[in-house]
């Protein structure tokens, strides 16, 4: 059982874990690559820097169109550090859908994976409170800019610095974290209001019990848009669990193996199918065999 009072405190645990890896990403060679505690605190306080040099501060909204990657938590723990709101959204949505949401929430800078991503948003129209695009891919992208790129000077901020950790504890259980939207089947989408105290206070008591600890490894591929990702993966980050980024379904057998998780997290759907690959791939051997 935890004691947090703010998603921050999340933060505050994640990085304090100096060279020790706390996430896995993939790279192009399909190699897993750590980030150490210290490399979450200097990216995640140089993209703080960041926004606040645009001018987003607390309350103002960042929307993250992503999917499961390493950079996701960055921008979430980033934009929380100053106090701001983060609006997750689907990478499934069309760029109709998206264009409501951003106007909608009142985005000021919307963080995307990819140029399928930017395109969307790019299709969605105009969107006059909308100041800031970011690309997490490299590449050339007219009117946005690369996250690589924001992220340049991130080696140099792996040492604690007052003045943000100050700021970080600033924030209060009670201001908002997060707009969650519901999926619009019943009418337009709903955007659900969550503080950091509703969030902090499910982590406090959701895992404490499991015996979770500095020796295990999760694969995060359910979608952080939807908040059993994100709660799962801020408790998890809190009992040192290392996290492995998974961004597509095809793509977890493969993780899977690599990995070898110690802790599998998944909706009932996701297990379905497991077991529709195990039973297809039973039948075609006994097809085989005959």
């Amino acid at each position: 059982m935890f004691d947090l009072r703010t998603v921050n405190d999340v933060l505050v645990r994640a990085t304090g874990r100096g060279d020790r890896a706390v996430m896995l990403w993939q790279d192009a060679a399909g190699q897993w690559q750590p980030i150490s505690s210290v490399e979450l605190y200097g990216r995640v306080r140089t993209l703080a820097e960041v926004l606040q040099g645009w001018g987003i501060g607390k309350g103002d909204r960042v929307a993250i169109l992503s999917e499961n990657r390493w950079e996701w938590p960055v921008v979430d723990f980033a934009v929380l550090a100053i106090g701001g709101v983060d609006v997750p959204l689907y990478p499934t949505l069309t760029p109709e859908q998206i264009g409501y949401l951003l106007e909608d929430s009142g985005a000021k800078a919307v963080v995307v994976s990819s140029r399928e991503m930017y395109e969307k948003v790019v299709a969605a129209g105009e969107l006059p409170e909308l100041q800031h695009v970011v690309v997490m891919d490299e590449g050339k992208f007219s009117g946005a800019e690369c996250m690589g790129q924001l992220l340049e000077s991130s080696r140099g901020k792996q040492q604690r610095n007052a003045e943000f950790d100050v700021m970080v504890k600033t924030v209060r259980p009670e201001d908002l974290a997060t707009i969650i939207y519901t999926s619009g089947t019943t009418g337009e989408p709903k955007g659900v209001m969550l503080t950091h105290g509703n969030l902090a206070s499910n982590v406090n008591v959701s895992t404490g019990s499991l015996g979770i600890g500095d020796k295990d490894t999760c694969i995060s591929f359910l979608p952080l848009s939807h908040v059993t990702a994100r709660h799962l993966d801020y408790a998890l980050l809190c009992h040192g669990t290392k996290l492995a980024y998974c961004g597509r379904f095809d793509l977890l057998p493969q993780a899977m193996q690599s990995v070898r998780p110690t802790i599998f997290v998944a909706v009932p759907r996701v297990y379905e199918k497991i077991r529709q690959t195990v039973e297809g791939k039973s039948a075609a051997s006994a097809a085989k065999s005959k």
